[in-house]
């Protein structure tokens, strides 16, 4: 018994220490990775770098800027003639679409021989409206010339212009040198600072009018007394040369090419309530086959269709009317406030992901000078997993009666009391915030040593063979060897009874022989039933013959034998 409990208890602990041992294996490989892991959880990863022709892409959701694809999205490249973008973008900021541009000397012959053109005579008068058609149809390099003369007086200004627009966006990876893209040393963009524009470029309603056109009659002028007819050369908005790239959900864009930055593609998409830009430089072209540069937008724009979903917030899903809205009513009439979101606020989620999951930071901006109409006031932010995945601007609208109706100057201390303290409270939740992240991480970093780790296996394993101990005292193992049938010692059936019964045999006659008389057993005496009440009557009488003795043993054996 003692053998088997230990042998039992042995083969228990060698099994608890290879399953632990597993584990915490397994555990001690992933500590690196979790933080990691937990970033990528629900992110889809999208189609592999290596299936694209592209060297660099990127998918953005234009409301959010939420970046939903990336390939090499900061690595610089030659934009060829995407750059009208920024061009057209800035003639429709800057000019009425009825303006008439005349055409002098320097534009008209200020392009390379062969470049893209609609053949503009010096002299010849087009509208700013037209100017757009041509630049976003036919990319014509020489009307983009014209209206940057027309923007800002001279080619040079214009380009000044493009390049402190950038800045504006806040972009570092790009620099303007022409407004038609043609190849220079000093002009250069990469996939994410273009997403970042053609996104700029499509809340002006006139650029996203231009862009997603795909024919337009071009009327006679004082130069050209015969209609022209211009086609959209974006495949995928207008497929009038390759009819199998036409993407049903393309709203517009851009195309470009040159040799030494080969083939570059800008393409708006919009699908259920999402619009999305796609950025391709440096691709193939149809004609290399495919994967090409449309194949590859159509992939990546399927890709952020499939994969994430749009989520519009408001008011009430933020904690703006809950620190001002819902504490000064008075002040603050939601149906007439002067206080709201920007149009169009949304947050950009994979699949699967309610809002609710996404991580809500309010701010809000001290000692702001309030001007008639729009003022930003204060900032949502919306993270998911470490990323942001949607913000909007708090705004203040002042209009003539704004003062007295909604905002007088006790009201405005109020106020401005109200937003110091919740600085002051995000402050204090943020140290918090901040004091249990390092607690964590120092727990993370104390339980991922591989030291501690075997410490901590070792004294579970000796808790365990414990209670195993404790246990296998009070619990009788069962029996895994052939079962004995429940015999009594000297039974004939048993070897060691035969052998028992020989030695008394033996015994026995040894004693007869040296007595001289000789004794049988009586076997009917096992048989028969005893009286308990009152003790038994020995039949037997002394001096008996030892024939008389045989003869009763004789009888009593056989009837008693056979009654059984």
């Amino acid at each position: 018994m003692k053998k088997n409990r230990v042998v039992a208890l042995f083969l228990c602990a060698a099994l608890l220490l290879s399953g632990f041992t597993n584990t915490m294996v397994k555990a001690a490989g992933a500590t690196g990775k979790q933080t990691t892991t937990a970033q990528k959880s629900k992110w889809p990863s999208g189609p592999s770098k290596s299936s694209l022709s592209s060297d660099s892409a990127i998918v953005m959701e234009l409301s959010t800027g939420t970046i939903l694809y990336r390939k090499n999205i900061h690595k610089q490249h030659y934009p060829a003639s995407i750059t009208k973008i920024m061009t057209a973008m800035l003639t429709a900021e800057n000019c009425s679409l009825d303006e008439t541009v005349t055409f002098s000397k320097t534009a008209v012959y200020g392009i390379e021989s062969g470049s893209s053109t609609i053949y503009t005579d010096v002299g010849e008068k087009l509208t700013v409206e037209q100017c757009l058609y041509a630049i976003m149809l036919e990319s014509a390099n020489e009307v983009c010339l014209g209206v940057a003369e027309q923007v800002s007086g001279t080619i040079g200004k214009f380009v000044d212009k493009m390049n402190e627009r950038v800045r504006e966006l806040g972009l570092k990876d790009t620099h303007f040198n022409n407004p038609n893209g043609l190849p220079d040393p000093k002009h250069y963009t990469t996939a994410y600072d273009m997403a970042v524009i053609a996104r700029e470029a499509m809340k002006n309603p006139t650029f996203r009018k231009a862009c997603s056109t795909k024919t337009y009659v071009m009327p006679k002028t004082n130069t050209h007394k015969q209609k022209r007819y211009w086609n959209n050369h974006h495949q995928m908005v207008n497929g009038y040369k390759n009819p199998e790239y036409e993407y049903k959900y393309c709203i517009g864009g851009k195309t470009g090419y040159t040799n030494v930055a080969r083939n570059t593609l800008v393409t708006f998409a919009e699908k259920d309530g999402m619009e999305l830009v796609c950025v391709i430089m440096k691709a193939n072209g149809p004609k290399q086959g495919e994967p090409n540069e449309y194949t590859d937008s159509t992939r990546l724009l399927n890709f952020g269709f499939e994969k994430y979903k749009k989520h519009m917030i408001n008011q009430q899903s933020t904690n703006l009317n809950k620190e001002l809205f819902n504490n000064y009513d008075s002040y603050f009439d939601a149906d007439a406030s002067p206080i709201h979101l920007e149009n169009e606020s949304a947050v950009v989620l994979p699949n699967g992901v309610d809002i609710s999951e996404a991580t809500q930071k309010v701010t809000y901006d001290k000692n702001v000078t309030l001007y008639d109409g729009d003022n930003v006031i204060g900032h949502v932010t919306y993270t998911y997993n470490g990323r942001i995945v949607g913000s909007t601007d708090i705004l203040y609208t002042k209009s003539a009666d704004s003062t007295t109706s909604h905002l007088d100057e006790a009201t405005r201390k109020i106020v401005d009391s109200k937003i110091q303290d919740i600085k002051e409270s995000e402050k204090k939740d943020q140290k918090n915030a901040n004091f249990l992240r390092k607690i964590k991480k120092g727990l993370m970093s104390f339980f991922g040593n591989r030291i501690v780790q075997i410490v901590l296996l070792v004294i579970l394993i000796g808790i365990i063979i414990a209670i195993l101990v404790c246990i296998l005292k009070k619990v009788e193992l069962p029996k895994f060897g052939r079962r004995r049938r429940g015999r009594i010692s000297g039974g004939y059936r048993s070897r060691g009874g035969r052998r028992q019964h020989a030695r008394r045999q033996r015994s026995m006659r040894s004693s007869e022989r040296k007595t001289g008389k000789r004794q049988r057993r009586n076997h009917s005496k096992h048989y028969e039933k005893k009286n308990t009440s009152t003790p038994a009557v020995s039949s037997k009488k002394k001096g008996m013959s030892f024939r008389k003795k045989r003869k009763n043993t004789k009888e009593s054996f056989g009837k008693n034998f056979f009654d059984f």
